[in-house]
């Protein structure tokens, strides 16, 4: 609840008057819960309702409402950094048994924009690691399970011949 609270907040920082259903499509939520949450805000002094006329609010965020928004802004990206730091460690580690193993790395992934496979991949070329990657689970029958280490964050990827390593168990 509280992460949608603080994504009203950023809505209401970076748009100009966003009506409710605005703000709803843009934070993923319903409507109804979107009312309940600015009402809670504007209890807390986070925000200031002002009716402009008899169909139009304006959601003003307050000085307390700018700053609530900053210590949770400062508090998800310090969870991000730390969730970012130990995925770096358990590919370096997976890294290293592939390279002791004497095993060809290679990463997974079947979206088109993959976050993780971008972190993941630079982690490997800082380190000078070789690594292949593979984007379609049809590839995946060429690896041969022995010489091959695979990594992936897929919790549905099943393949038959191969042991694939999923970087979050």
């Amino acid at each position: 609840m509280e992460q949608k609270i603080t994504d009203i907040l950023n809505i209401l920082n970076s748009k100009d008057s966003p009506s409710q259903r605005e703000i709803a499509k843009e934070a993923g939520i319903s409507l109804g819960l979107v009312n309940t949450l600015l009402k809670k805000c504007a209890k807390k002094g986070l925000i200031k309702i002002e009716r402009l006329n008899s169909r139009n609010i304006k959601y003003i965020l307050t000085p307390a409402g700018i700053k609530e928004k900053t210590k949770k802004t400062i508090t998800y990206v310090k969870k991000s950094y730390q969730a970012i730091k130990e995925i770096e460690a358990e590919v370096l580690k997976l890294a290293a048994r592939a390279e002791k193993e004497d095993k060809d790395l290679y990463l997974y992934s079947d979206e088109e924009e993959d976050e993780i496979l971008d972190l993941v991949s630079l982690v490997l070329r800082e380190n000078n690691l070789d690594f292949e990657i593979f984007t379609a689970e049809e590839e995946l029958a060429n690896i041969n399970k022995e010489e091959s280490l695979l990594l992936h964050w897929d919790p549905d990827l099943k393949v038959e011949h191969l042991e694939p390593v999923n970087i979050f168990i």
